[in-house]
């Protein structure tokens, strides 16, 4: 792409990686691709779990599958909601790479245009099907519905928002919005990895017992997506900026960064792909039987 087209598309100018950018760059890239084998897989679980191909379904939606009678309006809307959040949340997790590719946004505008239209609209509808659901059965403790309402809120609102700004033709606030849009979908998936990390790197610290709450469950239920709306918020911010740190604080940055991958790809392996994973479970079974 050339620089016209690139500053055309609200993109900042490209500059080549400098020796001491490059183990940033190549932080950045593991991320990206741990990223989206990780929700990729996550992607595959829901589609597993959900449709009951693996050893226990979902039992949010249990009853509705296993064609169980449902004797009031509220169950009604509280599995046909859950259903919904799982179908959009399918897509959500799996289209993401084709949206925000800067190749295909360049290259193919009408592929974008309409993943994008399909993704706003499961991203309305994942928010909306699972508020639904905890309007009327509730999570699993008030505090926790509470949170989840507060994240569907957004996550709904955003995909609003980008459809809105995208239709103005304002594509750098479209681009925002899209951007908030991931950062809540991506807690659907940070959420699992969050508490198994905190599980077996701390042995369990401020985790409550039985039906007991510790500090750590109600951390949680805001760590999910709180700190990846902080991120969002900041490259939103800065993203046509060149932001140079000090020469003091880069190789502190680089090894907290690096901590962090560490950590994010250990929670990604445990979840994903041991037996005791709550996602590793069902994909190992469907594999190997």
């Amino acid at each position: 792409m050339n620089e016209q087209s690139r500053l055309a598309l609200g993109q900042p100018r490209s500059r080549p990686a400098t020796a001491d950018q490059e183990p940033l760059h190549w932080l950045g890239r593991f991320f990206y691709g741990a990223t989206v084998l990780g929700l990729g897989t996550f992607g595959i679980y829901i589609v597993l779990r959900a449709t009951g191909a693996t050893h226990r379904n979902f039992e949010q939606w249990h009853e509705l599958v296993a064609g169980l009678p449902m004797p009031s309006a509220s169950d009604w809307i509280a599995n046909i909601g859950i259903g919904l959040h799982f179908v959009m949340g399918t897509i959500l997790v799996l289209a993401w790479p084709i949206l925000l590719s800067a190749r295909i946004r360049a290259r193919h505008r009408a592929v974008h245009r309409w993943t994008g239209r399909v993704y706003v609209t499961a991203g309305f509808l994942a928010g909306v099907g699972g508020m639904s659901f905890i309007l009327t059965r509730g999570a699993y403790a008030p505090a926790a519905s509470i949170a989840f309402a507060i994240w569907g809120s957004v996550l709904a609102s955003s995909a609003v928002m980008a459809y809105v700004h995208a239709r103005a033709k304002r594509f750098d606030l479209h681009r925002a919005w899209a951007i908030r849009l991931f950062a809540m979908v991506l807690g659907s998936w940070v959420f699992d990895l969050e508490i198994r990390a905190w599980n077996d790197l701390t042995g369990g610290i401020g985790v409550g017992k039985g039906n007991t709450f510790g500090l750590f469950d109600y951390g949680i239920l805001y760590l999910f997506f709180v700190p990846n709306l902080l991120v969002a918020e900041f490259f939103i911010r800065n993203q046509h900026k060149r932001l140079a740190l000090p020469r003091t604080l880069r190789w502190p940055l680089v090894a907290a960064l690096g901590a962090m991958g560490v950590v994010f790809a250990y929670a990604i392996v445990m979840v994903s792909a041991t037996a005791s994973g709550k996602f590793g479970k069902h994909l190992l079974q469907a594999v190997v039987g």
